[in-house]
């Protein structure tokens, strides 16, 4: 099958779930025999951009578009009065341009949009160039904003979040409509998803793991140790971080003063004041060539989100390499592990740190939940059975398409 395929970024470096999704899902489409052309947006730096390419190009023909995204601020200035931030940020017409020329120049079966940023494109591919159009949700990105909105402090902040989440959920339905399908990550993101769209066409495939590459690692493991991973460049991360460290950890102090915590994660400067005050109890490692080490010397994942949307990739990531972990109710969002069985599921900043202490005092549930995990995930979310899902999605939309051509034939004849 010939697939074209957009995405909102370059998905590398592999940094962050984001990343690590859309990936795999790449690698694992041509894995199977696919071949895929995929377009997107250069980084900001040229060497990365040209390592990035490097490794994508094993697995897809890259194309370009001529010029990166546009700073934040800029996009946020020029959508004060209208407009959705995200998605206004990555639309352009050197972006329309290129599409126009790797469709033109090329045959493809089906166009594979990543995410609502890059809806605007599928929209006018399926309208110009009658091309089967698909939509992978990696996130329903309006239940992201209003969620930020719900629980942020600052009140300039709060509004703009909430502002951009009403005028994207206007457009997210329209795209939610009018995809031939749509892939979300969970039912719960179904769920969201038909209440501003009830007549799309929906698809549940969850994210997956490479569970070869995370595996429970013959390393001695720091018994007071906790690990949180995740770039601090995605506000829902930023916003658990701050939130463990204000809320929860100083309570995990008071009754395990051992405990140390390493953070894990790119854009760490916009953390490092808040972990000041507790001097050698965090260590914040920044982006780490493998996260694996870290993983592995920790007793305990902590993912303490409370905003978010589609699945974690660190919570399958902890799962596949056998470790222990407390999440909240919306980290733990999408995927099927059950609570006191694979981790422990707690809200509130109390029953979270009464979880943490738990599983570090318990060094048989540590291994009992750690070796469920690992097991379930391997059943459920590798890679490539995700990739024979989204090829079962392709293949049913083009049966539905040619049943519909053939009956529009049909009755044409008659």
């Amino acid at each position: 099958m010939r697939i074209l395929q957009l995405t909102p970024r370059m998905p590398w470096p592999l940094a962050d779930g984001g990343a690590i999704a859309v990936y795999n899902i790449t690698k694992s489409l041509a894995n199977l025999g696919h071949e895929i052309t995929l377009v997107t947006y250069p980084l900001d730096s040229v060497h990365e951009t040209e390592d990035a390419v490097q490794e994508l190009s094993k697995y897809a023909k890259v194309h370009l578009v001529s010029k990166p995204l546009p700073p934040r601020w800029r996009v946020l200035l020029r959508t004060m009065f209208r407009g959705a931030y995200p998605i206004d940020r990555r639309v352009m017409p050197e972006m329309f341009r290129l599409v126009r020329h790797v469709i033109e120049n090329n045959r493809f079966d089906i166009a594979h949009i990543d995410h609502a940023h890059m809806g605007p494109y599928g929209l006018w591919i399926k309208e110009t160039f009658d091309l089967p159009i698909i939509l992978r949700e990696n996130n329903f990105e309006t239940m992201i904003y209003e969620r930020f909105a719900q629980t942020e402090k600052n009140p300039l902040k709060s509004f703009l979040a909430g502002m951009h989440g009403k005028r994207l959920k206007r457009e997210e339905a329209q795209f939610l409509a009018n995809f031939d399908a749509v892939a979300a990550l969970s039912s719960e993101d179904v769920a969201a998803m038909k209440q501003v769209a009830p007549m799309g066409n929906y698809r549940i495939i969850p994210a997956g793991v490479d569970t070869d590459y995370f595996y429970p690692m013959n390393i001695q493991v720091d018994a007071d140790s906790i690990i949180s991973l995740g770039t601090q460049a995605w506000d829902p991360n930023y916003d658990a971080t701050r939130y463990f460290l204000d809320e929860i950890f100083p309570i995990i102090l008071a009754k395990r003063p051992s405990t140390v915590l390493h953070i894990v994660g790119g854009a760490e400067h916009r953390i490092s004041s808040f972990a000041e005050r507790f001097g050698s109890s965090v260590q914040i490692h920044g982006r780490v060539p493998d996260v694996r080490d870290y993983l592995a010397r920790s007793a305990v994942l902590v993912v303490p989100l409370r905003i978010g949307g589609g699945m974690r990739l660190k919570l399958l990531e902890g799962f596949a390499a056998g470790k222990a972990i407390v999440s909240t109710s919306i980290g733990a969002e999408g995927n099927k592990g059950q609570n006191g069985i694979h981790l422990l599921i707690r809200d509130g900043a109390d029953a979270f740190a009464d979880g943490v202490v738990e599983l570090l005092s318990d060094l048989e549930l540590q291994r009992r939940m750690g070796k469920a995990a690992r097991t379930f995930v391997m059943q459920d979310y590798s890679w490539k059975k995700i990739g024979e899902d989204f090829i079962k999605l392709y293949t049913s939309v083009l049966t539905e398409r040619s049943k519909k051509l053939f009956a529009e034939t049909l009755n044409k004849a008659e």
